[in-house]
């Protein structure tokens, strides 16, 4: 099995610290470079698709999978998730209306994704590239839930960021559907691929939502690929681990739809 160089940092963002963690293969890279997966979450995920990576990639031509460089975007500290990625993830507003919290609690601050694109763009991305061999063309951005609502808003706001994106259970009803005020921004980019992943779920109309725009993305044709993968009986959480080896399949180009 091919063996990887994993490196952990915490680095300074505009608003909080993050903790950073890389791997990398340790082979000789192609003359291009490798193609880099960025993982929000990175507390919760990192580890999981570095493995499901390392696995499959033994035999890429059987499994679609090959070596990449993945980046974890976390947060200092042991908790899975952040109280800070309801700031990093969700799209700045005039105003805000949100649905009661099922736990009772107060929202956490909100609003900041701008910035955290801002840390992506002028801060993290440079110093990945200027460490590692990177393929400058092939730069992906997994999110699930609020992470992925930031991907999308990504696609819809900073194309140049990322050519691929794979946003998993997007919280597409976050502060009454707001991004999607955004989506007619989008232009005309046959470079970039969506794959969308999503629970069979009327809660929050996650299902209905995320299907929604994969049929208008799709009529209208603005982009290279989008993809759309759900399951019925996996929910929110389950629907991560069964549909990160059809995404990774996509950033390979590996699936027909």
């Amino acid at each position: 099995m091919s063996k990887y160089n994993v490196t952990q940092f915490t680095i300074d963002g505009p608003h909080h610290p993050f903790q950073i963690d890389v791997s990398v293969p340790a082979g000789e890279a192609p003359e291009q470079g490798f193609p880099v997966l960025y993982v929000l979450d990175g507390n919760a995920y990192f580890s999981l698709v570095k493995e499901i990576i390392k696995l499959q990639q033994r035999r890429p031509e059987k499994t679609g999978v090959d070596q990449m460089i993945l980046v974890g975007i976390g947060y200092p500290g042991e908790d899975a998730f952040s109280r800070e990625r309801f700031y990093d993830y969700t799209p700045p507003a005039e105003t805000v209306n949100l649905p009661e919290r099922p736990d009772g609690l107060d929202w956490p601050e909100q609003g900041g994704a701008e910035h955290f694109l801002d840390f992506i763009e002028q801060t993290l991305q440079p110093k990945i590239m200027e460490s590692h061999p990177v393929d400058q063309t092939n730069q992906s951005l997994f999110g699930h839930s609020l992470g992925g609502l930031l991907t999308v808003y990504s696609l819809f706001t900073r194309p140049q960021l990322f050519q691929h994106y794979l946003a998993f259970s997007p919280s597409i009803w976050w502060n009454d559907r707001v991004i999607l005020t955004k989506e007619a921004d989008l232009e005309v980019n046959k470079e970039k691929r969506l794959f969308i992943a999503v629970e069979d779920s009327d809660q929050f109309e996650m299902y209905s939502q995320a299907e929604a725009l994969y049929q208008r993305l799709q009529e209208e044709e603005k982009l290279k690929q989008v993809a759309f993968f759900s399951s019925s009986g996996e929910n929110h959480m389950s629907i991560v681990p069964t549909a990160l080896s059809s995404s990774l399949r996509f950033l390979e180009g590996g699936l027909d739809n």
